[in-house]
């Protein structure tokens, strides 16, 4: 299989068999490719194999990729000279695998270390043609969750030995978090099809429609890094969106057959660059040309197309687009929908109160104006009140016919020490009260059941029937009235008027010590330690901060004496909390409460008298003299 535009490595593991392969598509993988395969290094399955396939990288990737290879017997490395694209390195990839199952990663991912182990267990206990567990997004250091359609997917243990009768499966497209029997990807020749972008879709579709079963299972097994400059993601540009339907039109000449409510699966996709509209002329025409022919063929042959998982105005902007009418899909795309809050309670359904609702005009049915998913605009706080022990939400009220078995708030943290955060969420019940007719909701936190130095995003997530659920930020214009008057937590306002929570609920979690060549504040409880977390010195009279740094056993945080002590000097310590991208970061006063068993402290340093006491204020403070 060799040729002059490949270079095989550590030939001597050709022959050798596998459970599964791992197959990195390797393309200029940068800071990010270590990470990713430390983490693939780390797994705790025995029996797996790692081909690294770089695709003419003009970075270091190669470099690192060789020395991971020199470092570990399980990975081979094949070094294209020619870049062909993710497509090509792929199924180069599957044609050499040693593993009875293969699974591809992109080169800049995180795999969690149980993920390999899970899925292939998994896999060999059902007999699965195929293996599928969860994925999340990886933003900066935190992980969020998918849209409730992939997270319906991936919501239990369960086999699937008949697409038709779960087509949802169809919402889930990638090729990164599922196992697949190499057997079945060679003897049905599925291939990722050459030079399309969302190539991923067809390929994980086939393997679908010729699998004999499908296990799911619910862990997370792969993180998938959120990078802005990600082609993938540039949904605004002409030529994306066209390979985008392009992929479509290869999905639909095949998957229609096999699922007759796969198109209503693939809408929402279709939908999701529509803003592009209103930057070029060229996606206009594509869009009122090639979609809207696309969507009336399709609308010809459903009862109602309409009646789909998508959100509220999605569903608007379809019908907008298969009736022709671009003037009004531009004033919708441009209106700052997050203002539009007014709700019509009539006939027992909840309506958005849009510009266009019962618009004479323009006649779209009042049906694709049900309120049928909760959104940032639908919620209403009427008191957020953050006390010393407790942080209270009252009278939170959502749209009064939307049907949802559960509310619940969901706190996320956003530090870690490895980019990962599976352990660090918290999920919190709100109790529903009924009087007159009218529903409210009420919830309390304790403040004990909070980390206890943390930054949290905070969600409301809304569970509906069929275990389906969403998850939508909790946003500034929604809440009425913000008190706090306490400093162990705090809220906290972005950019954008999403909300977070920072807590401080630090007792005794430090001790003061020192020698003769540095200052330590050594961590008792570790848990407190973040990667987001620091600590400071400030010197009183000039205001200077100074970091100090934490040690390699990561228990202590230490400053050497000579990097900041001078004579007649006093000084305040503060803890900083921040967040990925420094933004939004808090500065927190040392005191008393943070330190065990503490008691004065007087010394000498290079023959300077140094004094660590308590302020009146109960603040940590030092001076010297």
């Amino acid at each position: 299989m060799n040729n002059f535009n490949v270079i095989y490595s550590n030939m001597d593991n050709d022959n050798k068999t596998y459970g599964l392969t791992a197959i990195v598509l390797v393309y200029n993988g940068g800071s990010y490719l270590e990470k990713c395969l430390y983490s693939l290094v780390n797994q705790t399955l025995d029996n797996l194999e790692i081909l690294l396939i770089n695709d003419a990288s003009t970075d270091n990737s190669l470099s690192v990729c060789k020395r991971f290879e020199e470092k570990y017997d399980n990975i081979r490395v094949i070094d294209k000279k020619v870049n062909e694209g993710l497509a090509t390195s792929a199924n180069l990839g599957i044609s050499l695998a040693n593993g009875e199952y293969i699974i591809l990663v992109d080169n800049d991912d995180i795999i969690p270390n149980y993920a390999y182990e899970k899925l292939y267990k998994k896999a060999k206990l059902e007999d699965a043609d195929i293996c599928i567990g969860k994925a999340n997004f990886i933003v900066g250091n935190s992980q969020i969750e998918f849209d409730f359609r992939e997270n319906y997917v991936w919501r239990k243990e369960q086999v699937i030995t008949d697409i038709n009768n779960f087509p949802e499966i169809f919402e889930d497209a990638f090729y990164w978090n599922k196992i697949i029997r190499k057997d079945l990807l060679i003897k049905n020749d599925i291939k990722l099809p050459i030079g399309m972008i969302y190539a991923d879709r067809y390929f994980s579709h086939m393997a679908y429609t010729y699998a004999n079963k499908i296990a799911i299972i619910p862990d997370c097994v792969y993180l998938w890094r959120q990078i802005k400059s990600s082609l993938s993601t540039s949904r605004a540009n002409t030529d994306n969106y066209i390979n985008r339907l392009d992929s479509y039109d290869l999905d639909l000449d095949y998957f229609i057959d096999s699922c007759d409510v796969y198109f209503k699966i693939l809408l929402r996709r279709i939908l999701v660059p529509i803003k592009g509209v209103l930057n070029s002329a060229e996606f206009e025409d594509i869009l009122f040309n090639r979609v809207r022919i696309l969507l009336k063929d399709q609308e010809s042959k459903f009862e109602n197309i309409y009646e789909n998982d998508l959100n509220l105005i999605d569903n608007i902007y379809a019908y907008l687009i298969i009736n022709n009418y671009r003037n009004e899909l531009k004033e919708l795309l441009r209106l700052s929908l997050k203002n539009q809050r007014e709700i019509c309670d009539e006939n027992n359904n909840s309506y958005w109160k849009l510009p266009l609702f019962r618009n004479p005009d323009v006649p779209v049915p009042d049906k694709l104006f049900k309120v049928k998913y909760l959104m940032e605009q639908f919620v209403n706080v009427g008191k957020l009140n953050f006390t010393s022990d407790k942080i209270i939400f009252s009278d939170v009220t959502i749209p009064k016919y939307l049907s949802i078995e559960k509310l619940q708030l969901v706190l996320s943290g956003v530090t870690s020490f490895n980019d990962i955060l599976e352990d660090n969420v918290k999920t919190f019940d709100f109790n529903k009260i009924e009087e007159n007719g009218n529903i409210k909701y009420t919830l309390e936190i304790l403040s004990s059941d909070l980390s206890s130095f943390e930054m949290y995003t905070i969600f409301l997530k809304a569970n509906y029937k069929n275990e389906k659920f969403n998850k939508i930020h909790l946003n500034e214009t929604s809440i009425k009235e913000i008190i706090c008057k306490v400093d162990n937590n705090i809220p906290v306002i972005n950019s954008i008027g999403q909300l977070s929570l920072i807590t401080q609920n630090l007792e005794k979690d430090f001790e003061i010590d020192f020698d003769d060549d540095k200052l330590k504040i050594l961590i008792k409880n570790k848990d407190t330690i973040k990667k987001n977390f620091k600590m400071l010195i400030r010197k009183d009279s000039t205001e200077e901060l100074i970091y100090l740094t934490q040690n390699e056993e990561k228990t202590a945080f230490e400053l050497e004496w000579e990097f900041f002590l001078d004579q007649r000097s006093s000084y305040s310590l503060f803890l900083t909390i921040f967040n990925n991208d420094g933004k939004i970061k808090k500065n927190v006063r040392f005191r008393k409460d943070h330190l065990i068993n503490f008691n004065e402290k007087l010394f000498t340093i290079d023959n300077m008298k140094v004094k660590i006491y308590i302020s009146e204020n109960n603040d940590v403070r030092l001076k010297s003299f």
